[in-house]
């Protein structure tokens, strides 16, 4: 059974898959819906987080970046137009910079949506990190490795599995800001 096959986790639980060129096809399909729930409320979507990076073991739930003008806005605009029993909604909180759609089916996370003002320096982190990481595949293969090391120690633990990630990504959008400025 490959990863698309199992697309999707319990709450808290962390599971690693091969990577799955499905995963695309599956963003795109997802991009669409978005597209039509979201009308013109949205600047940009994008695939991040390790589904959108070639080769590497990744948890089975898509990472989709919307950015946005307003992010109390477009909260308003989610709760009223398209939070429902598949899309919920996780309040932003006082002084973030994001915040998340969760899309469940079946009692499964399937993907998240990470909303971030358009041109905030979240919305480039993850571009960069995505970006840094499929065209340097050695270091993808680093990253994998952490966090195969990482569900050893926190399968059932997601939030610490996450934070053990922090370090390693930070270091990523470092490295990838340098070769920018080069």
């Amino acid at each position: 059974m490959n990863s698309v096959d199992n697309l999707g986790l319990r709450k808290g639980i962390v599971e690693l898959f091969d990577y799955d060129n499905d995963y695309t096809r599956i963003y795109l399909e997802e991009k669409k819906n978005l597209e039509r729930l979201l009308k013109d409320k949205y600047i940009r979507i994008e695939h991040v987080g390790s589904t959108a990076i070639k080769n590497i073991k990744s948890k089975p739930i898509i990472d989709i970046l919307v950015t946005c003008k307003d992010l109390l806005e477009f909260q308003k605009f989610v709760k009223e137009n398209v939070e429902s029993e598949t899309y919920t909604l996780k309040e932003l909180q006082e002084g973030a910079q994001d915040f998340l759609i969760r899309k469940e089916e079946d009692g499964k996370v399937k993907a998240f949506i990470h909303v971030v003002l358009d041109d905030s320096k979240v919305a480039k982190d993850y571009i960069l990190f995505r970006d840094f990481l499929n065209n340097y595949p050695e270091e993808a293969k680093k990253y994998e490795e952490l966090k195969v090391e990482l569900l050893k120690k926190y399968k059932d633990d997601r939030p610490k599995y996450t934070e053990g990630k922090n370090e390693y990504i930070k270091n990523i959008i470092k490295k990838a800001e340098q070769e920018k400025r080069i």
